[in-house]
């Protein structure tokens, strides 16, 4: 497929997993295009890409710092030791 933009934008995971993920992915879809399409003109909507990309707790950074989401429970952080 021939794009004139693309947008790739990292979700947390479990996104996807909720029972509303097909409602909240296609506004995000939607409201990304048209973010686009506003700055860079309607003309380009046709072609414009947006690709949600899961992101799973072990490989999300918040700060440089390991952010992980225990099932249930708040969220941590984890900094990496120093080798």
């Amino acid at each position: 497929m021939d794009t004139n933009a693309s947008v790739t934008l990292g979700v947390r995971a479990g996104v996807f997993d909720r029972p509303d993920a097909a409602r909240i992915t296609a506004h995000l879809g939607a409201a990304l295009t048209d973010a686009i399409t506003r700055v860079a003109g309607d003309d380009l909507r046709t072609g414009t890409m947006v690709e949600l990309v899961a992101s799973p707790p072990e490989r999300t950074f918040v700060g440089g710092t390991l952010t992980v989401w225990p099932r249930g429970g708040p969220a941590r952080s984890v900094r990496p030791s120093a080798a």
